[in-house]
């Protein structure tokens, strides 16, 4: 190799050198985004549905007749 292709090839590869650890960094960065996008997630379907156990519940509670009958009495 003469030095002149030399000199021409050392910054071309340490630029592509730089294009490649920038997508890797990327990369990761999408892969760590999106495990903690999965564990929100999940944390929020929990939750949701333990407040749907709980709106059940309520409704259970209300529409019983022994609550409806001590409205009546509380009102009269």
């Amino acid at each position: 190799m003469n030095p002149t292709t030399m000199v021409l090839l050392i910054p071309i590869l340490a630029i592509l050198g730089s294009f490649i650890v920038s997508i890797m960094k990327l990369r990761e960065r999408q892969v760590r985004t999106t495990t903690e996008q999965v564990t929100n997630n999940k944390a929020l379907h929990e939750e949701i549905s333990a407040l749907r156990q709980r709106i059940e519940v309520l409704e259970r509670v209300i529409t019983e007749d022994a609550y409806d009958l001590k409205q009546k009495i509380n009102n009269a």
